[in-house]
């Protein structure tokens, strides 16, 4: 029965999240206060369990998240991930795009929050889109989606990376050491089976896509120094 009701935490937990939009430390709470009552453990065993685990994780792994989120703060600010795109746009050309915005974002970019790196990542995306054919948006999208999460969980600084070896005791170089291999071939693997996918009717853009007006990703741009130049194809370059 535990296992059962573990695995309804877990979709409950994900349904608020995705279907529902309800702030993820919300639905990490209510799931864990459902898997508590449902489990037998009480109201008050299973508040203590929450607050001594958040505990003893932060712990664990506190100051090493403080220094994941100001190394990626810097990054942010001083430019550095607009100069590592732009460089790839320079060097590997459109068709490439794909794989090697995975693999930055795996292995280079963990440290910066994923909402940021979307941000940035997201007019690099729209723009490269039309050179890569009628699916090059959604491989494009797949591409980040898959290289950021990867590095979010594979890759030290990446807070699930640093908060999964606090929680379950692994050595931090141990897991920096598979990590830097398991993250990277991840995001790759997945960007390729997302592309052969796409070769199928499994993508429908009247459905799938959103549509949304270029002033929307125009102020994007804007905001962080990004601007849209033809390069050869109407590609994302950034900085002034």
């Amino acid at each position: 029965m535990v296992a059962a009701h573990t695995l309804i935490a877990i979709v409950v937990v994900v349904l608020l999240i995705i279907r529902f939009k309800v702030n993820p430390v919300i639905s990490l709470v209510l799931g864990s206060l459902y898997l508590g009552l449902a489990t037998g453990v009480g109201l008050g065993g299973t508040i203590e369990a929450i607050t001594v685990g958040f505990g003893e994780i932060m712990i664990e792994v506190g100051l090493l998240i403080g220094f994941g989120v100001l190394i990626g703060a810097l990054m942010q600010s001083t430019g550095a991930f607009t100069r590592l795109v732009r460089l790839l746009v320079h060097k590997v050309g459109a068709h490439r795009l794909p794989y090697s915005m995975a693999l930055l974002l795996s292995m280079i970019m963990p440290s910066i929050y994923v909402d940021v790196q979307v941000v940035l990542a997201a007019p690099v995306a729209r723009s490269a889109a039309p050179a890569l054919g009628k699916r090059g948006l959604p491989l494009m999208a797949s591409a980040i989606g898959t290289g950021i999460f990867s590095g979010y969980v594979f890759v030290v600084p990446g807070l699930a990376a640093i908060s999964i070896t606090g929680l379950m005791g692994i050595p931090l170089g141990n897991w920096l050491m598979f990590g830097l291999v398991l993250g990277p071939l991840t995001a790759v693997l997945t960007t390729f089976i997302m592309k052969t996918m796409l070769r199928t009717k499994y993508w429908k853009p009247e459905s799938d896509e959103e549509v949304q007006l270029d002033s929307e990703f125009a102020e994007v741009a804007a905001a962080h120094r990004l601007r849209c130049v033809c390069w050869p194809v109407r590609v994302c370059q950034l900085g002034h």
